[in-house]
């Protein structure tokens, strides 16, 4: 009864695993650059992070237009209406005024002007300030390019523990079939009376143990899938799997060589490498509030009782205005010591930000450096280790058919097998991952 009922589960499992979609539905085969290029398009931290660099770009333009002046220009009319008042009247027959009611009067005129002005700071403000646009918009696409790299390592992570996770179902699935066989010859050893009944229930125990063990490797492979799902932006439900398999890609760095290459690209120091000149550049507008400005004004304005007579603008009716002065404010309430005094312990503490972030990028690089040597060197190990197990299962084997060894033996043997696959797998997954973080702080 329990054969069959263990029969009945497995074939239920099966079903799960080789049949699980819907009918009439497959999954959706992704390649590497494809999950990353559907991440890259449905990811809001990226997009939220490519939107802050577009506003940083645009506000480099207020910068170069402090350098320009500010131009209005004004068309209007206006009517002015009074009613009856005393005034005095003049008789233009007797040349003389006498007071009496006057009606109602009406004004109108009509008027055209265009101004010009513009201030520039003697302490070189308006340069300071483009500097620290321009510092302030790399800044930005430096830290979009960080959460891009954070984005495709995060994607390379999840399509790794897919693979992963399909290579130990597949090794589950082979240790299954081998502890099938062990439950069959060792029922079969009982019924010829070469074996025990305790064979055949530690074998029992053992393929039951593999059942289980299955099912958490297809849990985890599911769970892979959801996540990576997650990433791309698609529902975790959704049918997918992947077309590669776990590789040893080529390493060929040297550790100075790659610190220098990181010290250059990686985004994360060029940012503040760019937040310190931000710094530097806002020190400098500070100290330029305790200098002069420079300002020019210039209008030219036309008015007249006849719109018609706008033709004339240039003839009559008009009147010009230019005007350059210097302008200094003596008092601001301390303002001007204030800003002075948080840019100086702005700019300490992008200095101190800068250093402190290239020691940490030397040592992610350091770490991801060892962890691909360490990881490379695993797996050398692992394979010698998988060799070495096969051929004491082969071994072991035999001599259990032979009634030369126990079933404890063999079930031992079958074990560290299974451990030594699934170890090989683990070190190239830690392998992929190394080089990776390895390409990410490199900023590649």
């Amino acid at each position: 009864m329990r054969i069959i009922l263990s029969s009945f589960c497995l074939i239920l499992l099966l079903t799960e695993l080789c049949g699980g979609q819907p009918k009439g539905t497959s999954p959706e085969i992704y390649s590497l650059d494809e999950c990353i290029r559907l991440a890259e398009k449905h990811n809001a931290t990226l997009i939220a992070a490519k939107n802050s660099y577009n506003i940083a770009k645009s506000d480099v333009w207020t910068g170069w237009g402090r350098l320009l002046p500010s131009i209005n220009s004004r068309l209007g009319y206006s009517r002015r209406i009074t009613g009856p008042t005393v005034g005095a009247i003049y008789d233009p027959a007797t040349r003389s005024y006498s007071y009496g009611i006057l009606g109602i009067q009406t004004y109108k005129y009509y008027s055209a002007s265009i101004s010009a002005s513009q201030s520039w700071s003697l302490g070189g403000y308006d340069f300071y300030s483009i500097k620290e646009k321009n510092a302030s918009r790399n800044s930005a696409k430096s830290s979009y390019q960080l959460t891009h790299l954070e984005l495709i390592f995060s994607v390379k992570q999840a399509y790794f523990d897919v693979l992963k996770a399909k290579m130990l179902l597949e090794i589950q699935k082979e240790a299954l079939k081998r502890a099938k066989e062990q439950l069959k010859i060792a029922e079969t050893r009982y019924e010829l009376g070469s074996a025990s009944f305790s064979d055949v229930l530690k074998a029992k125990v053992q393929y039951g143990d593999v059942e289980l063990a299955l099912i958490g490797a297809d849990n985890s492979l599911k769970l892979a899938k959801a996540t990576l799902n997650s990433w791309m932006g698609q529902d975790v439900d959704h049918p997918i799997d992947v077309e590669e398999n776990l590789s040893l890609p080529e390493f060929d760095y040297s550790y100075e060589e790659a610190l220098r290459e990181a010290m250059q690209k990686n985004p994360e120091v060029r940012k503040a490498r760019f937040d310190l000149k931000s710094a530097e550049s806002q020190l400098g507008m500070a100290r330029s509030g305790f200098f002069p400005n420079l300002n020019f004004y210039g209008s030219y304005s036309w008015s007249n009782v006849d719109l018609d007579d706008l033709k004339y603008i240039r003839r009559r009716d008009y009147e010009w205005n230019l005007s350059a002065y210097i302008s200094l404010n003596i008092f601001e309430n301390f303002q001007k010591k204030h800003n002075l005094s948080y840019a100086r312990a702005n700019l300490n503490s992008a200095r101190e930000s800068f250093q402190q972030i290239k020691r940490d990028v030397a040592l992610q690089l350091k770490q991801a450096f060892l962890n691909v040597q360490q990881a490379k060197e695993k797996i050398d190990l692992t394979k010698e280790k998988v060799k070495s197990a096969q051929e004491d299962l082969e071994l072991m084997q035999e001599k259990y058919n032979l009634g030369a060894a126990s079933i404890l033996e063999l079930l031992d043997a079958e074990v560290s097998y299974k451990q030594a696959e699934a170890d090989k797998v683990e070190a190239l997954y830690d392998y992929n991952l190394a080089v990776a973080q390895f390409e990410k702080t490199l900023g590649q």
